[in-house]
């Protein structure tokens, strides 16, 4: 782990060479607060599959799948004080053995009986944003 301050150089400086020669960048990370500052698009994965997709502030402000909103009410906030961190009930399957459906499913506080049967397909929210949720947060577009 890098002290914040080296931290936050570091990645200023990977993220304007980027911009520099016009190469794209993956960042892989559990830190949504990095993620928020660098990332134009997010990707949240679970058990293997991206369950969200979209721009980030959008995915941030707005999230799809209940385990987006998850990971969120997770995170400390500075403007939040003395509020709870909430926690994901249960514990993420076994990547050898994934549940039939949804791989979020017996964590999931919306699951439904269409959940555990068949993965959800990837379907759009709004331009340029995609959920595998058959019951989203979000009305998605038709």
């Amino acid at each position: 782990a890098l002290d914040v301050t080296i931290q936050a150089q570091i990645l200023f400086e990977v993220q304007k060479l980027a911009d520099e020669t016009g190469t794209a960048l993956i960042w892989i990370t559990h830190d949504l607060a990095v993620v928020s500052g660098l990332a134009n698009r997010l990707a949240v994965m679970y058990a293997g599959r991206i369950v969200e997709q979209g721009p980030t502030d959008r995915v941030i402000d707005e999230p799809a799948h209940p385990y987006t909103r998850g990971l969120l009410e997770s995170v400390p906030s500075h403007n939040e004080r003395g509020r709870p961190l909430r926690q994901i009930p249960g514990m993420a399957p076994s990547m050898l053995a994934l549940p039939p459906g949804c791989a979020f499913a017996p964590r999931c506080p919306r699951v439904q009986d269409d959940c555990r049967r068949v993965p959800p397909p990837e379907e759009p929210v709004e331009a340029g944003r995609t959920t595998r949720c058959y019951h989203p947060l979000v009305e998605v577009a038709a």
